[in-house]
């Protein structure tokens, strides 16, 4: 094999599996949120399923998500790509983008956020606590319920980098 060097900055590319998440949330002020995710993972599965993933705290699905205490991550399928993109470029403090961008959706069971129609699956959170490390915060959540459709993994979209997603093969 022939190995090349990787910049530094582009290191993270290497160990990031890329399975996007939606981070939905809902604001004090009565507003609901969306904001797509790319560095998560599981954090723990006994007693209960728990799950980290990482946001700029300067992000208004951040805020919500500190005033609420709950969130879910829904797992948005390739043919979501177009959503996921328009979602992470606009922000939540300027419109609401479920009405902008015309998002079905269906009010989760175990905390107050909205579940866009046609993910892979989702998981309702609540937040159990917020380490910030340099201009990162690394939020994790409690599963308190978790709904999928079969074989989602399948379907889940990831991403690599501006630009760069892929859908998982089969199962080895």
């Amino acid at each position: 094999m022939n190995y090349e060097a990787v910049p530094l900055e582009k290191a993270y590319e290497l160990l990031n599996a890329g399975g996007l998440v939606l981070v939905c949330t809902h604001s004090d002020d009565g507003r609901y949120d969306l904001a797509p995710v790319a560095w998560n993972c599981p954090l723990d599965y006994e007693p209960e399923s728990r799950v980290l993933f990482v946001c700029d705290p300067g992000h208004r699905s951040y805020e919500d998500l500190l005033e609420s205490g709950e969130f879910v991550l829904a797992l948005p399928t390739p043919e979501q790509r177009e959503l996921v993109e328009r979602t992470g470029s606009a922000s939540g403090r300027d419109l609401d983008k479920y009405e902008a961008y015309g998002i079905a959706a269906h009010k989760a069971e175990a905390v107050d956020a909205l579940v866009p129609e046609g993910v892979g699956a989702w998981l309702e959170c609540r937040l159990l606590r917020v380490v910030i490390e340099g201009s990162s915060a690394i939020v994790l959540g409690s599963v308190l319920r978790a709904m999928a459709a079969p074989e989602a993994w399948k379907r889940r979209l990831h991403y690599v980098r501006e630009g760069l997603y892929y859908r998982p093969g089969e199962a080895l």
